[in-house]
Formats: structure tokens, sequence, C-alpha cells
């Protein structure tokens, strides 16, 4: 696979991770679970950790997707003010629950990634 076609592949699952996890963040209940089990109900519950790992991989496919463009540390900043933006929004939607921790490894997920490059490209 040339380069081009690898940097479209790589776009192609970083937007489609997006509209998923965009998606996941509005339902109103849980939408994984209505898939997997056929509930919908959502409680407070430890989830924190694949919060952190859904805006880890995402934020590893804009770097991916963006490392060699101006547009990255935009992405970056996009990202976390969408985390806080999607978690913000449970406020108003039924079965959906506001979390400080949530917004917190949301946001840790995104910083993890921008300081692991960071450091590596500082050290190539």
């Amino acid at each position: 696979m040339d380069y081009k076609k690898y940097l479209k592949f790589i776009k192609c699952i970083f937007f489609l991770q997006l509209i998923l996890l965009i998606a996941v963040s509005v339902f109103p209940g849980n939408l994984v679970n209505l898939i997997l089990i056929g509930d919908a109900s959502t409680s407070l519950s430890s989830d924190k950790f694949s919060h952190f790992i859904s805006y880890f991989v995402l934020s590893i496919f804009a770097y991916l997707s963006f490392y060699n463009t101006q547009k990255l540390r935009k992405i970056f900043i996009f990202l976390i003010f969408l985390s806080i933006i999607l978690e913000v929004v449970h406020l108003v939607i039924p079965n959906r629950y506001y979390e400080n921790l949530d917004l917190l490894m949301n946001v840790c997920g995104v910083i993890a990634v921008s300081i692991f490059f960071y450091y590596n490209k500082k050290h190539e």
C-alpha cells in the first residue's frame, strides 16, 4: 500500500471513530449495552478506563492522520473541547449522567497521546 492510500485509510478510520464516539455519547442510554445485551439502561459505573481508551485510540489515529500538517495541534485541541462538550451534553440527555471523572479520563487520553508523540518527536 503506498503512502497516500495508507494515509487515506488512516484518516477514514479516524473519522469513523469520531462519528461513532459522538453517536455513542449522545445516544439516550447506553448504546453499547443495547447492541451487546439488548438493555440500554445506564447507571453510574466505573467505565473510566473505557473513556480513557476511547480518546487515547482516537488521538493516536488523529496523530497518524495529521502528524505532518499544521492541523495536528488544532485537532488535539478540538478533541479536548469535544470531550468537554460531549460530557456536558449528558446533563440534558435522558438516561445519561455527567461525571467529572469521565471528563478527566477523556482529556487524559488525548493529553497522554500528545505528550508521548511530542517527546518521541523531540528525541528523534
